[in-house]
């Protein structure tokens, strides 16, 4: 089952990440954002911080949400074609997480796509966090399984 979404939601990705368009994308690697222990880094410059708060948005949503496929998001894409923003949200389009856990992303629609790595163990991976109403559940009943 699980190969065969996987095998699926590569072949989503390939006629969008083609090898000619991969030359206008962001390669993004969130290891230059953080300090040492995973947290964002508190020596970054306000344009540094602003880059990795949006990227940290799309590794955030993609990894709360732990999809293999198209997730449609609220995240305003941040372009300015001609000096007027750009009207599209952001679609999270596969999130490899079984080899090298690259996040593949684009605008829905501007021509603003590209591939996030190094997000594993940052502030933003909600990968293996366990969710906040159960921990409150758990707090409420000990000794009861959720």
């Amino acid at each position: 089952m699980v190969l065969t979404l996987l095998k699926i939601s590569r072949e989503a990705v390939h006629p969008v990440f083609d090898s000619d368009e991969m030359r206008f994308c962001w390669k993004v690697n969130m290891q230059q954002y953080l300090d040492g222990h995973g947290g964002l880094d508190p020596f970054l410059s306000r344009s540094s911080f602003i880059l990795a708060d949006y990227f940290g948005r799309i590794v955030w949503v993609a990894t709360r949400d732990a999809t293999f496929g198209p997730v449609f998001t609220e995240i305003d894409c941040r372009r300015r074609p001609h000096r007027y923003p750009c009207r599209g949200r952001l679609e999270i389009i596969y999130v490899d997480h079984l080899c090298n856990g690259q996040i593949y992303w684009r605008c829905s629609s501007c021509s603003d796509k590209g591939i996030i790595v190094g997000w594993e163990g940052s502030c933003w991976d909600m990968m293996d966090r366990v969710p906040v109403h159960a921990l409150s559940r758990a707090e409420e009943n000990p000794g009861q399984d959720f």
